[in-house]
């Protein structure tokens, strides 16, 4: 690895961390004592500061010894963690954060580590006008040497004994005997460290140390650049034993004589190891054979994951899809053509393809419980910014979406928790005149449900004052006096651009961006929003998200010549009905003995042609009302692989994207939700059927 893909492994591994701290920090903040969180949040500061240091992050490496000095003092019981203390390490955490964006800290980087320093030293109690010096350039590092070869094999002794404290810096040891291993044949002598009772040893500390003997045409200098990184800190001894190889079981032999030795007696062993050898080569001229054929090879250990940047997935997603597009094809041209070889081919590819979408989607998955830590963030410091107290509640953490939507989904749920606590949740003095507990609670609930994921954000705060969004929404034109609205009418007015109940404008509200952007984003998504509100007992906030953007499971149906298809996600029923007369744009039919209203696609969209004389209707479900769409004909399912709307089409809302067909057709794949509201905002609904959707 060079050094450039190192230092971009240390960042991607470092972001983690500072993703562990940032959760670490806020859950001692509620349990302070927790001494295991607090060893965590010390671990991951030193791991940092030793890779940082390993890779030319100099700055990183100098700021983070500051951090890791008082947690270091906290860890020990020198110094009590307080929500000080947790606030000055988080504005700590992201300073880290921007020190990642360079690799030498340009000036006012370095004075921003200075002020945190001062901060960090007045809980530690040393010298408050004391500063550490500047962070000097970063060397230029010694490159990693290939290993080098000698004419003839010899036989090296390597004595290694890591620090205590090796795990913590983010090496592992095992590794370096590994990189050993591949110079040649070898013999490894494991060694326990004299130390504590079992039950008594810290799980974090190395407790073993290692005796190789190695056969190779390495030399020296090639052998310790193993130990490159960790010579400083770790004991490693290299000695040349003999410029011949030995024998396999010679190895056998100075294996028993290393497995009794202490460390203090390197020199003297040494020479005795050195004399012995000289013995034994004396006596015989063969060389060292190699290893015998068939013999098992060594025990290789591999990784269990690997990193994979996110483009290459969106890449392989995009391949997946034009292959579910060509075998959509192919299965339309057996059925066209009659082959019964063509068509059992067809049908075996259906299946691998579809298995292989799947898997393929799965990689993209990542848990929703990532984004936890942020936002619990967001809700703690927006809180003591207002003199609010509040309490974040997270389930469902384990609920994966595709990595796409979870990253566009930041910025609604960012939105609707700022609303949460800035609008709803009461100061404390208020809550408890009202019989509340002084601090407020935001839940955040995630879970699968029926192919998609609904998320819930609820509070326990005053709740949406009915009558002054009605007030506002009077004032800027979006209800008209007189005219009858329900609780469900006034609280869409909330998702209104430019639409704020605050009083005046701060830098967390009053300009009517929150729920707009919610809206907005939740429906580009192909989702779904919701609003409720119980007046002095909170809101609440549901979603309903696709699990991924690209690929589909889709009802195609027929209009005329046109193609549509209707996520299954949406489908429950199919039925059908006699046609008489011309088509209108909304009717009712019977479902399940209730007046259910009826859209006319054929209508609605303006498609020529003659009706049938029977009409299929696709029973929808949405927004949690039934609905029912009259089609032509129902052609059946099929996987949709979204593509981007054209120009010509952009401006119908109710159309989420399109699709290409098996003929190399194009299908338009139809927001169930988006054309209910078209219809309702053009035509009247059938009386006693449904509701006016918003």
């Amino acid at each position: 690895m060079s050094l450039d893909q190192a230092a971009l492994t240390f960042r991607e591994e470092a972001l983690e961390l500072l993703g562990e701290v940032e959760e670490t920090l806020l859950t001692l903040e509620d349990h302070p004592e927790d001494t295991e969180q607090i060893a965590k949040l010390f671990r991951a500061m030193h791991t940092i500061k030793g890779s940082g240091a390993m890779f030319g992050f100099e700055e990183i490496a100098r700021f983070t010894h500051e951090v890791e000095t008082a947690l270091d003092k906290v860890r020990e019981g020198k110094l009590t963690f307080s929500q000080e203390l947790a606030s000055v390490v988080l504005l700590s955490r992201d300073h880290i954060l921007c020190l990642l964006g360079e690799t030498e800290a340009p000036p006012r980087l370095i004075e921003a580590s200075e002020t945190l320093i001062r901060k960090l030293r007045a809980f530690t109690g040393q010298t408050g006008g004391e500063t550490c010096p500047p962070a000097s350039p970063a060397p230029a590092r010694k490159p990693v040497a290939r290993p080098s070869f000698t004419a003839a094999m010899a036989t090296w002794w390597i004595r290694y004994r890591p620090h205590p404290d090796t795990f913590l810096t983010g090496t592992d040891p095992l590794s370096l005997l590994r990189e050993l291993a591949d110079m040649g044949t070898y013999r490894v002598i494991l060694h326990a460290a004299s130390g504590p009772e079992l039950a008594e040893m810290a799980p974090e500390s190395v407790a073993l140390w290692w005796d190789v003997l190695l056969l190779s045409q390495a030399e020296e200098p090639a052998i310790r650049d193993v130990f490159l990184f960790v010579e400083g800190d770790h004991g490693v001894h290299v000695a040349c034993l003999a410029d011949s190889p030995l024998r396999q079981q010679d190895l056998d032999a100075f294996g028993r004589l290393l497995a009794p030795s202490g460390w203090d007696d390197t020199p003297a062993l040494e020479r005795s190891m050195v004399r012995s050898i000289a013995k034994v080569l004396s006596k015989r001229t063969e060389p060292a054979p190699a290893q015998r054929e068939g013999a098992p090879a060594e025990q290789t250990v591999t990784a269990a994951t690997i990193r994979v940047e996110s483009v290459r997935l969106d890449r392989l997603v995009d391949l997946v899809g034009e292959l579910v597009i060509i075998q959509s094809r192919l299965q339309q041209t057996a059925i066209t053509q009659g082959d019964a070889q063509t068509r059992t081919i067809a049908e075996e590819l259906e299946r691998t393809v579809g298995r292989l979408r799947d898997e393929t989607l799965r990689i993209r998955m990542v848990p929703i419980g990532g984004l936890f830590a942020t936002l619990r963030r967001l809700v703690r410091d927006l809180a003591r910014e207002l003199g609010k107290q509040a309490d974040f509640v997270a389930e469902g953490g384990e609920t994966e979406l595709d990595k796409n939507v979870i990253d566009r989904l930041k910025d609604p749920l960012v939105h609707i928790l700022r609303n949460c606590v800035d609008h709803g949740l009461e100061a404390p003095e208020v809550r408890l005149a009202a019989g509340k507990p002084a601090r407020g609670t935001v839940h955040f609930r995630a879970a699968h449900v029926s192919g998609e994921v609904h998320i819930e954000i609820c509070d326990d705060g005053q709740g949406v004052d009915l009558e002054r969004v009605r007030a506002k929404a009077l004032g800027k034109g979006l209800l008209t006096p007189g005219e009858p609205a329900d609780e469900r009418r006034i609280l869409d007015c909330l998702f209104a651009p430019g639409f704020s109940t605050a009083q005046k404008i701060s830098n967390i509200s009053g300009r009517g961006v929150g729920l707009d952007v919610v809206k907005v984003s939740i429906e580009e998504l192909r989702g779904q929003v919701k609003l409720e509100s119980t007046p002095g007992a909170g809101t609440r906030v549901a979603m309903r998200l696709p699990l991924t953007l690209a690929i589909i499971d889709g009802m195609q149906v027929r209009v005329g010549a046109e193609r549509y298809i209707v996520p299954m996600a949406s489908v429950r029923a199919c039925q059908e009905r006699s046609c008489q007369g011309k088509a209108v744009p909304i009717d009712a039919i019977t479902w399940q003995e209730q007046m259910t209203p009826c859209l006319s696609l054929r209508a609605l969209l303006g498609v020529s042609g003659k009706r049938p004389h029977y009409e299929r209707i696709i029973i929808a479900r949405c927004e949690g009302e039934d609905i029912g769409l009259a089609v032509d004909a129902v052609i059946g399912q099929q996987q949709a692989v979204i593509k981007p709307l054209s120009d010509v089409i952009r401006d119908a809302d109710f159309i989420s994207g399109t699709a290409v067909n098996g003929d190399g057709g194009i299908a338009l794949i139809l927001d169930i939700a988006r054309l209910m509201r078209y219809a309702a905002a053009r035509y009247e609904p059938i009386k006693g059927t449904a509701p006016r959707p918003s």
